[in-house]
């Protein structure tokens, strides 16, 4: 399964956001897929999200290269970012008989954070991951937008 953000078209149509489009090619023309869709109330969000997943990808490639197995993952990137800010869920800290103490992490998708909340979450990940590849986080941001051209 692939997430592709789009654009519904004045009939109905469903356009791909330019930096989608390569995803929306693992798919023939015509092709009939299911869709699951939600809105999104500012353009801003998809491109910040797109950001920050092609942040990732820059420290994974980063921490890959350097052969640190911890980090050399888009998506360990975005647990360790988690875990690091302890974007924890309240409702959900479990403490065992034991003493030990389970974590569930928080989703940072569309439909189960707020604006406001993943803003704040997306400007403190940056940091972690630019401290992570000892750079800041405006070149960090920078090596991914263009890693997000081509």
């Amino acid at each position: 399964m692939i997430e592709i953000s789009a654009q519904i078209t004045a009939d109905y149509k469903y356009a791909p956001l330019p930096m989608d489009v390569g995803k929306a090619r693992e798919h023939k023309p015509n092709q009939i897929v299911r869709l699951k869709v939600y809105g999104v109330q500012k353009p801003g969000s998809v491109i910040q999200m797109n950001l920050y997943w092609a942040c990732c990808q820059t420290v994974a490639n980063v921490m890959n290269d350097l052969d640190r197995k911890e980090w050399n993952t888009k998506n360990k990137v975005d647990f360790g970012c988690r875990v690091e800010l302890h974007f924890v869920d309240p409702e959900l800290v479990i403490v065992r008989p034991d003493k030990s103490v389970q974590f569930h992490y928080r989703s940072i998708a569309f439909k189960n954070l707020k604006h406001i909340e993943r803003c704040s979450y997306f400007d403190e990940a940056f940091k972690v991951m630019a401290k992570v590849i000892d750079n800041t986080v405006e070149m960090l941001q920078e090596m991914a937008k263009s890693n997000m051209k081509g």
